[in-house]
């Protein structure tokens, strides 16, 4: 299978290999978080404003979507992932307890789907997984003001969001691709003006 992730901390990256080849990095939920996981994907998905706006891009896309398939809940190390093959988002119930929390990690594996459907993403192809991952983090919420003031102090003027974007898609990048972080960022610096002006579904930056 082939992955992409949201990571639980960024100082460091965990690979995500295929769930039924590595069971020690994806476990089934106990029963009762199990239950607590699944009905939080449900309320984020009726209620929550990006992840509705990204289920409904994928059906007039003409993607497969069927959310209580698509989105699996599970134990693992980090947030969230990116199934290709299989054609499913993970989240990692074990540390994505918040509605907030969830719809940011939700629409961003929900990015990568779209970008999977509409762009045919090559994901053995380093420069296809940077844009993907460029686009994941510029649209989902994971660079917005807040998150990046309120969490990690990383105060900056107009050129943060744009920080962000990059630091974040180079570390996905390394890991998932499995390369130094200065072929990641090669790679990343090599599409990004691209990748980051390609807003699609959205009109703009969210």
């Amino acid at each position: 299978a082939i992955w992409t992730f949201t990571m639980a901390t960024e100082e460091k990256a965990y690979t995500a290999p295929p769930r039924e080849e590595n069971s020690s990095a994806f476990k089934q939920l106990p029963p009762t978080k199990l239950e607590k996981c699944q009905e939080l994907v449900r309320t984020v998905c009726r209620r929550a404003p990006f992840v509705v706006f990204m289920l409904d891009a994928l059906k007039k896309a003409g993607c497969e979507v069927n959310p209580e398939k698509m989105i699996k809940c599970e134990e693992c190390p980090m947030f969230g992932a990116w199934d290709a093959e299989m054609n499913e988002v993970v989240l990692c119930g074990n540390h994505v307890k918040s509605e907030s929390h969830a719809e940011v990690v939700i629409t961003h594996e929900l990015i990568h789907a779209f970008d999977a459907c509409r762009a045919k993403v090559d994901f053995t192809n380093i420069k296809h997984i940077a844009c993907t991952e460029i686009r994941a983090a510029n649209l989902s919420g994971d660079c917005f003001f807040t998150t990046e003031f309120f969490n990690r102090f990383n105060f900056g003027l107009a050129k943060q969001h744009q920080i962000c974007v990059k630091r974040r898609a180079v570390l996905s990048l390394s890991t998932v691709a499995k390369v130094s972080e200065e072929e990641a960022r090669a790679a990343v610096d090599s599409v990004f003006d691209v990748c980051f002006a390609d807003t699609e579904p959205f009109d703009r930056i969210p």
